[in-house]
C-alpha cells in the first residue's frame, strides 16, 4: 500500500472534505443514498482536531 494511484477512469471528482463540505456528498445522491455522507461524516466527527495540537 506504499504506492497508492486513483484510478481516474472510475473517478469523476475527488476532494479534501471538513464538517462544512458534507452536503456535496448529498449532491445527485437519491433519498437514502447516503452511506458514503455518512461514513465521511463520522469519520470527521471522530477524528482528533488537530487545531489544538492533539
Amino acid at each position: 500500500m506504499g504506492n497508492l494511484d486513483l484510478e481516474w477512469s472510475k473517478h469523476s471528482a475527488f476532494g479534501w472534505f471538513g464538517p462544512g463540505d458534507l452536503e456535496r456528498l448529498k449532491e445527485n445522491r437519491a433519498p437514502g443514498e447516503f452511506l458514503i455522507h455518512d461514513l465521511i461524516a463520522r469519520a470527521v466527527r471522530d477524528a482528533p482536531d488537530r487545531t489544538r495540537g492533539a
